[in-house]
């Protein structure tokens, strides 16, 4: 049953991120902490994401990882600053704050995906973004590294002028990286707890990337409207199920 779980809800993470391109660790982190303390929720979701981004990333030319890395450069640095102080402090922060601050997260996260308030963060972004970003980057540390959830990152590439292509691929490069030193961190800070936390990450890293296939080929089955619709509910009930339990 300990392992069944978290298999699951990997899966399910995989799936809804297949069907529509975000929400992976919108879904699954917060499910995970339902189960079990907040901290290893976002520990072990950890590679899953590594998982869910590298073949995206494979696929990528050697000009465009260039071209990221020179086109982000700010924002990649002051995200791994964020993200150093955000997965260190994991190890002192409440389980209970942890788990609520990802409730909070995913609520918002759906309700930006409400046309006006949809509308108002397009706005703001295109004003704000590019002449915030090292702060932007910072802030979005301190998010991802404390929950895995990559929000505030997918709205500022959304207020760029790159293609769908660029943006996805941007996107994934920058979440590859710097999930990749987070393991490097959470190892480094003891969230793994010995090495059997560690190999239950790795061993959900093969039905995440399954899962993000499966998705990805039903998505073609089902209109784009009643897949967002779908996965925006049900990150918005997650949420309320952990800032409201019921």
């Amino acid at each position: 049953m300990e392992l069944l779980i978290p298999l699951a809800v990997v899966s399910l993470g995989g799936i809804i991120k297949g069907l529509n391109g975000f929400g992976y660790a919108v879904v699954s982190t917060p499910l995970l902490a339902i189960f079990m303390p907040g901290q290893e929720a976002v520990a072990l979701m950890i590679i899953p994401l590594i998982a869910g981004n590298f073949e995206l990333v494979a696929e990528t030319s050697r000009e465009e990882l260039e071209r990221c890395l020179s086109n982000f450069s700010s924002l990649i640095l002051s995200l791994s600053l964020g993200v150093t102080i955000g997965t260190l402090a994991l190890r002192i922060i409440p389980s209970d704050i942890i788990k609520t601050s990802v409730g909070v997260i995913a609520i918002l996260f759906a309700a930006s995906k409400t046309p006006k308030i949809s509308e108002f963060f397009t706005r703001l972004s295109e004003v704000c973004f590019k002449a915030w970003e090292p702060i932007i980057g910072f802030l979005s540390g301190l998010v991802y590294g404390s929950s895995n959830i990559g929000v505030p990152i997918v709205a500022y590439l959304e207020s760029t002028n790159l293609s769908r292509e660029r943006k996805i691929s941007a996107l994934a490069i920058i979440i590859l990286g710097i999930s990749v030193y987070s393991v490097l961190l959470a190892q480094y800070s003891g969230l793994y707890a010995g090495s059997e936390k560690l190999l239950l990450s790795a061993l959900m890293a093969l039905p995440a990337i399954l899962s993000v296939r499966l998705g990805t080929w039903f998505a073609r089955k089902v209109p784009d409207l009643y897949l967002e619709r779908f996965s925006v509910l049900m990150i918005a009930a997650i949420g309320f199920k952990l800032v409201l339990p019921f």
